[in-house]
C-alpha cells in the first residue's frame, strides 16, 4: 500500500520535472516562448492537484474510531476531495486561458478559498463533534 503510493508519487514527481526539461529545452530552441512554457506547467499543476484531491476521499485506511467520528471523518474528505478538485480545474482553465496577469491572481485565490472550505467544514465538524461528546456526557 505505501509503496503504491510512493511510487505513484515518484512518477508523478519524474512526470513534473520531465516536463519542465522539456519545456526549458522547447523554450531554448525558441520553439515555444516564456509564456507558452509558464502556462503549461501551471496548467500541469493543475491537473495534478486535480487528481491528488480526487483521491483524497478513497482509500484512507482502517478506522479505529466510533462510527460517527468515521462517518465525519469520511465527510470532511469528501468535502475537501470535492472543493479542492475543483479548485485544481479551476486552476488550470484559468491558467490555460485566461491573461497572464489575472490567471496569476485569481488560480491562488481559486485555490485558497477550496482551502478555507475544507478547513472551514473539518472545524466545524470537529467542533460539532466536540459539542455533541460534552452534552452526552
Amino acid at each position: 500500500m505505501i509503496l503504491k503510493r510512493t511510487s505513484f508519487a515518484v512518477a508523478v514527481a519524474v512526470l513534473i520535472l520531465g516536463t519542465a526539461a522539456a519545456l526549458s529545452y522547447a523554450q531554448g530552441l525558441d520553439l515555444i516562448g516564456p509564456d507558452a512554457a509558464k502556462r503549461t506547467m501551471q496548467v500541469m499543476i493543475g491537473l495534478i492537484l486535480a487528481a491528488y484531491s480526487n483521491l483524497m476521499p478513497k482509500d484512507v485506511g482502517r478506522w479505529r474510531a466510533s462510527a460517527l467520528a468515521v462517518a465525519r471523518a469520511q465527510s470532511v474528505l469528501r468535502v475537501g476531495g470535492w472543493s479542492m478538485t475543483l479548485a485544481g480545474l479551476a486552476y488550470a482553465g484559468l491558467w490555460a486561458f485566461a491573461p497572464l496577469a489575472f490567471a496569476d491572481v485569481a488560480a491562488m485565490a481559486v485555490v485558497a478559498s477550496a482551502m478555507l472550505i475544507t478547513m472551514g467544514y473539518g472545524g466545524w465538524t470537529c467542533l460539532a463533534c466536540r459539542s455533541k461528546q460534552t452534552t452526552a456526557s
